[in-house]
């Protein structure tokens, strides 16, 4: 289908993620057994082994629409869509809203299907940079500025961002709420990274709590650890939109789950506990990461990230010498040799001397270990 350009990310994936053996790149957090989900919530196994395994409704359990509901001020359980996963929520998102010629302005590099999918449905698709500035990722909300004196129908932002790390500073977020505002435009963010804060103070407000016109992409997948559920969701205070979105799911996915849906109810009401173990992996292995690079600045550089399960490093003059500031060919070798896995930038359309690395696992220390000792020559 010509359609979408193949997805980079996923078509590396395909190849790779489930044939080496160490994933040092994953985006998702731990996951854990249903049983011990279950084991959260007196009378959930019950639940679950009781449900009747029919349809369930279109845009998601009442129940569970106000379990998420809760997770931000101001907002009731008709201000939630549920999906299969983000990247439905993102494909009937843009479906629903977007029409051909309109401009769409996305913080790069992102998650190819936030601009893909707007270009081909086409979509004047113009990139908002981020750079490294100061010892963090910014993205200048200036820029943002200069990009609106042409009116655009939507701003897409990613925070905390994938693959950076970068987290928006309170009165930067602030600001781009208030150039949309000024304008009308829609803030789709994507917060599939929410409450994986480095620091919990910085969290920022949601989109769909600080915009009228804003509207709030999370998932289960990432800060929880419930890639397998499958369950994501959308939430707005602009009816007009889930209405739409709405028309556009009755010819993707219809519903999710049942089991899915239940299973997430108490994963929302327990989001806390799960995102905090989550949390807790990430600075644990943040830690020996900075270490790492420490050690070794020959290999490649990194900015610590300030939100979210990722990293972006650069190779160093070391790696480059060798690979030709190529992280892919780095990461075809690894994997071959070592049994370890990077995400090269390239499938982000970002800097090729760029990688991404995953913070998330719990066998991060291991999977260091093995490139640690690639390097030295000392593969197993």
């Amino acid at each position: 289908m010509a359609f979408f350009e193949p997805f980079r990310l996923e078509r590396f994936f395909a190849a790779h993620e489930f044939s080496t053996p160490y994933l040092l790149c994953s985006s998702d957090c731990e996951s854990i057994p249903v049983r011990e989900l279950l084991a959260l919530e007196a009378g959930a196994e019950e639940a679950l082994l009781e449900l009747r395994l029919g349809y369930t409704e279109s845009r998601g359990a009442p129940a569970l629409r106000a379990d998420i509901a809760r997770l931000y001020g101001g907002l009731g359980p008709e201000g939630v869509l549920v999906h299969a996963g983000a990247e439905e929520a993102i494909l009937n998102f843009c479906l629903a809203t977007l029409e051909r010629g309109d401009r769409v302005l996305v913080n790069q590099p992102c998650y190819q299907s936030l601009a893909e999918i707007p270009r081909a449905l086409g979509c004047e698709v113009e990139p908002w940079t981020l750079r490294p500035e100061g010892g963090r990722w910014l993205l200048d909300p200036e820029e943002l500025a200069s990009l609106l004196r042409k009116p655009a129908k939507l701003v897409v932002l990613n925070a905390p961002h994938n693959p950076t790390g970068a987290l928006m500073r309170p009165e930067e977020f602030a600001r781009v709420v208030e150039l949309c505002r000024l304008r009308g435009t829609i803030l789709l963010v994507d917060e599939v990274y929410r409450y994986l804060e480095l620091e919990g103070a910085r969290r920022l407000p949601a989109a769909c709590e600080a915009y009228e016109n804003g509207v709030s992409l999370n998932v289960l997948s990432k800060s929880s650890g419930l890639a397998g559920l499958r369950i994501g969701w959308l939430a707005t205070r602009r009816a007009d939109l889930l209405d739409a979105v709405a028309v556009v799911k009755d010819y993707n996915s219809i519903c999710s789950s049942g089991p899915s849906e239940l299973l997430a109810g108490v994963a929302v009401r327990h989001l806390e506990l799960l995102a905090a173990r989550s949390l807790g992996l990430v600075s644990a292995n943040a830690a020996l990461a900075a270490s790492f690079f420490a050690r070794r600045p020959g290999f490649a550089s990194w900015i610590a990230p300030e939100g979210g399960s990722i990293a972006f490093p650069a190779l160093g003059p070391d790696t480059s010498a060798r690979f030709g500031r190529d992280a892919e060919a780095l990461a075809g070798a690894l994997a071959r040799e070592a049994g370890v896995l990077l995400l090269p930038g390239s499938c982000y359309g970002a800097d090729r001397a760029r990688f991404r690395l995953g913070l998330g696992r719990a066998n991060f220390p291991e999977a260091l270990a093995r490139l640690e000792s690639w390097l030295e020559g000392a593969a197993p």
